[in-house]
């Protein structure tokens, strides 16, 4: 089974410059961000750019702290899409062209998709890095950096070795393969609840 983090940041909520990560856990890891944008916007990319980056019919599991965009992919999803992309109250439902996309994502994959929530900044080894990725991404797009590659320094003790990573809007389709990061760790144990069942390629909490 491939597992991958991911995580997605805004500087300021909403309208300010955000960040989204995946690292996988060994180690090569992709981020980039948008101008401007939301939280959730952020989250819901992070988990998009997951999917299309790991192609083929091995299992992916996806681990996030974000409850919102793990619903998104899974409990509601199935819901939104029997009512027509409406909420159960009959609003639009937000975000939907990411969530529109994540749900292409996860049918087109060969192979089954599942998530995991793990509960953030308790020192889970790669939530915590995607965390710090999105983070550094978000800051590259405020400073007018986010369309060029970015060279980490020893300041980002993040991916410590690590030669690069690119920085950019997310894009459609290209799967993308980060750097390595060397020696990383093996993730903490997270927390979770019991593990559920496969059902149609997504975890249906």
């Amino acid at each position: 089974m491939i597992t991958v983090s991911t995580d997605g940041s805004c500087l300021r909520n909403p309208g300010g410059a955000t960040g989204w990560a995946w690292i996988n856990h060994d180690g090569t890891f992709d981020s980039g961000g948008a101008a401007s944008g939301t939280n959730q916007i952020a989250e819901l990319t992070a988990l998009l750019e997951a999917v299309r980056a790991h192609p083929g019919a091995e299992p992916l599991m996806i681990e996030s702290d974000s409850q919102y965009a793990i619903k998104c992919a899974s409990e509601w999803l199935e819901g939104w899409r029997r009512k027509g992309w409406k909420t159960a109250s009959g609003s639009p439902v937000k975000n939907l062209e990411l969530v529109q996309s994540i749900d292409r994502a996860i049918s087109d994959r060969e192979g089954p998709v599942r998530f995991r929530w793990v509960r953030g900044h308790v020192g889970n080894t790669f939530n915590e890095r995607a965390d710090q990725l999105a983070g550094l991404a978000a800051q590259d797009w405020a400073a007018g950096r986010g369309d060029i590659e970015a060279v980490l320094g020893e300041a980002s003790p993040v991916v410590a070795g690590a030669t690069s990573r690119r920085p950019r809007a997310a894009r459609a389709g290209t799967p993308a393969t980060g750097s390595p990061v060397p020696d990383a760790a093996p993730a903490a144990a997270p927390v979770r609840a019991p593990e559920p069942a496969w059902s149609n390629g997504t975890l249906w909490d």
